[in-house]
């Protein structure tokens, strides 16, 4: 079985991402996914892809929350395709603070993608670039 190529990227908590009682609010989460994401797909596919030719749409999200993150927690988002179907991928994300110099696991969570082609609204094979640099 492959290991999967895997990214890590700093997380960036604005005052805004708040809830009232001073944690991020659940549902900014799936912001931080899909941040995490346009940054690996950057990585895999570079600045210049054509995404209307070659895009993706969100067809499902899964979130699991193990322990808040604060306004002042120094956090990361690990990304990876952990399944590349004909016309999909699914991706999966770790979230972690760091607490006493170690890191502590916030969120877990995994997204299906549908790959399809925006100008004719048709979904499409997983481009065989993605399927190379995923090995």
């Amino acid at each position: 079985m492959r290991t999967p190529l895997r990214r890590s990227y700093p997380l960036h908590i604005r005052f805004n991402d708040l809830d009232v009682y001073g944690h991020v609010n659940n549902a900014v989460y799936l912001t931080y996914f899909e941040e995490g994401r346009l940054q690996f797909f950057n990585d895999i596919a570079g600045t210049a892809w054509d995404w209307e030719r070659h895009g993706i749409i969100l067809a499902r999200n899964e979130i699991d929350y193990k322990a808040p993150l604060l306004l002042s927690d120094r956090a990361h988002i690990e990304v990876w395709v952990s399944a590349v179907g004909r016309k999909s991928l699914t991706i999966e994300y770790l979230i972690s603070k760091e607490v006493e110099s170690a890191w502590v696991e916030c969120t877990v969570g995994k997204s299906v993608v549908v790959c399809i082609n925006h100008a004719t609204g048709e979904t499409v094979p997983v481009p065989e670039e993605w399927v190379k640099a995923l090995g």
